[in-house]
């Protein structure tokens, strides 16, 4: 019995609570917004649909890494050296063709965790919130310009490149490879030439020496004559002082 009376008051109360509320909106302004003819003032950070900027877009992916749910899909190709790409907005260098730039917003959480990575603040999210479809791939946004003209053209030129850096590269690797050979045999015909000098020098220095031999046997046996042809004459003339005259 005490049950019954506690879910009759209860029953009772939540009716006239929900009327209650009821009566005191029902001489109130009306508030309902007739869209679309009337639009309430968004919010100032309210999140929405994604918008690229892609001539501001320098391709360096870090949107793509920041997403959760991998609904940003972004291609490069990288430009060769005769390319000028500009600079964006914000004055960083562009190096990067941007072949593919794809949001599928089907996908899309409205984080807004792609926004704040951008250096060059080329993705942010737009008040539009009035893109509903019938095809789940009309959801799939495309914001790259390029054609695919363009985009085989920037391939064809950058395979190129790279096949005359290659050739570079290789050529560069062989001289050098050949320099180190000569370095290596270097040394040797050096130490071959040093040994030639010493040896040139040393034979340099017996004929000298046998010359300087030479030259003081001549002169010892020159003055050894005159030294001879002197006394001779010496003894020529002390024979006839020495002689007696036979007529004495």
């Amino acid at each position: 019995m005490v049950k019954l009376l506690n879910n009759t008051y209860t029953t009772f109360k939540t009716i006239f609570n929900g009327m209650g509320i009821t009566f005191r909106h029902l001489f109130k302004r009306s508030v309902t917004v007739q869209y679309p003819e009337v639009r309430d003032v968004l919010p100032e950070r309210v999140r929405l649909k994604l918008h690229v900027n892609i001539d501001d877009c320098i391709g360096c992916r870090l949107c793509e890494r920041a997403c959760p749910v991998e609904c940003i899909t972004i291609g490069t190709i990288k430009s060769t050296d005769d390319d000028d790409l500009g600079e964006t907005s914000t004055g960083h260098k562009k190096r990067l063709w941007v072949n593919q730039f794809d949001i599928d917003m089907a996908k899309c959480c409205y984080c807004e965790l792609c926004v704040h990575p951008c250096p060059t603040d080329c993705i942010t999210m737009v008040e539009d919130y009035e893109y509903s479809v019938y095809d789940r791939q009309d959801l799939l946004f495309g914001f790259s310009d390029m054609t695919p003209e363009q985009v085989n053209e920037a391939e064809e030129k950058l395979a190129k490149e790279a096949l005359e850096k290659k050739k570079k590269k290789e050529a560069a690797k062989l001289a050098k490879k050949k320099k180190a050979e000569s370095s290596e045999n270097q040394p040797a015909a050096d130490e071959d030439a040093e040994k030639a000098a010493k040896k040139a020098e040393r034979e340099a220095k017996r004929a000298a020496r046998r010359a300087e031999k030479e030259a003081e046997k001549a002169r010892k046996e020159a003055e050894g004559g005159a030294s001879d042809s002197g006394s001779t004459g010496a003894s020529d003339e002390s024979q006839p002082e020495n002689r007696q005259d036979p007529n004495e």
